[in-house]
C-alpha cells in the first residue's frame, strides 16, 4: 500500500537551492565589496564583502529550506467526493455514501 514513487537522490535535491544561494551570496559579496570602498581612491574592503557573502548565503539557504519543508503534496483521496469536493475527472458522477 506504500507509494511506488521513486525519490530523487539527496545530492540531486540539494543542487538547486545550494547553487541559488551561492549565486545570491556572490552577488551580495561583490556589491558589498565595491560599494563599501567609498570611492575609487580607497582600497577594496574584502572584510565587508565576505561578511555580506556569508550573511546572504546562510539567510537564503535558511529561507529555501523552510519553504521546502512547508511544501506538502495533496493526498490523492482529496479529489474524490461530492459537492465542493467533487472529482474534476467526472463532475457529473453521483457518489454513494
Amino acid at each position: 500500500m506504500g507509494n511506488n514513487k521513486k525519490k530523487q537522490p539527496w545530492s540531486q535535491s540539494i543542487k538547486g537551492p545550494l547553487s541559488f544561494s551561492l549565486i545570491l551570496g556572490l552577488v551580495s559579496g561583490v556589491v558589498g565589496l565595491i560599494s563599501s570602498t567609498g570611492g575609487s581612491q580607497n582600497p577594496l574592503r574584502f572584510d565587508i564583502g565576505l561578511a555580506a557573502f556569508g550573511i546572504a548565503f546562510v539567510a537564503s539557504l535558511l529561507v529555501i529550506s523552510v519553504l521546502t519543508m512547508a511544501a506538502k503534496d495533496n493526498d490523492p483521496e482529496l479529489g474524490k467526493g461530492t459537492g465542493v469536493n467533487r472529482s474534476s475527472a467526472n463532475p457529473d458522477k453521483k457518489f454513494e455514501d
